[in-house]
């Protein structure tokens, strides 16, 4: 007796490890969308959390434009930066660079919370929520969308299955 398998169930078998293969890796991609989407919400969270302490406690100053930047960004985009100079109400002077399109030598308004130069912006603290805010939607339409649409596609995967087993169980 041969231990070979008939042609036609290798084929069979392949298909399955296909689709597993595809499962698999479809699974892969909506857990690393789905881990992407927590880094956004987690940082858009974080700078919600910013731009309510400038709202709520925040003060401005007049800053200076030190320098001008432009960084690479995907697919040949550029992305224009600026260095800010100011000084606090307590005297100490604080340094960042943020997106921008002032020019060197600019004066600025930079809004800041004292005793956190980590809250500076030259953005108001409205334009900075709203940017946040967008950002804490597309992190959980990733980590809430992207398992979805995984579970979705394996369900269907799995319906197609069942039908081809009874199409060829009733053939058989």
């Amino acid at each position: 007796m041969s231990a070979r398998m008939p042609p036609r169930r290798v084929g069979a078998w392949a298909r399955v490890a296909g689709k597993v293969a595809a499962g698999v890796a479809l699974t892969t991609v909506a857990a690393l969308f789905a881990v992407l989407g927590y880094g956004f919400a987690r940082s858009g969270l974080d700078g919600l959390h910013d731009a309510s302490a400038v709202a709520a406690r925040g003060r401005s100053a007049d800053g200076t434009v030190l320098a001008k930047d432009e960084v690479a960004g995907p697919q040949g985009s550029r992305t224009k930066r600026i260095e800010v100079s100011f000084t606090a109400a307590d005297g100490t002077s604080y340094r960042f660079w943020e997106g921008g399109d002032a020019d060197v030598g600019d004066t600025i308004r930079v809004h800041y919370v004292p005793g956190r130069p980590d809250t500076a912006s030259t953005h108001s603290p409205t334009g900075n929520r709203i940017g946040y805010g967008m950002l804490v939607l597309v992190g959980l339409a990733l980590m809430i969308l992207m398992p979805l649409l995984a579970l979705r596609l394996g369900w269907t995967g799995l319906r197609h299955l069942r039908r081809a087993n009874r199409k060829r169980a009733a053939a058989g």
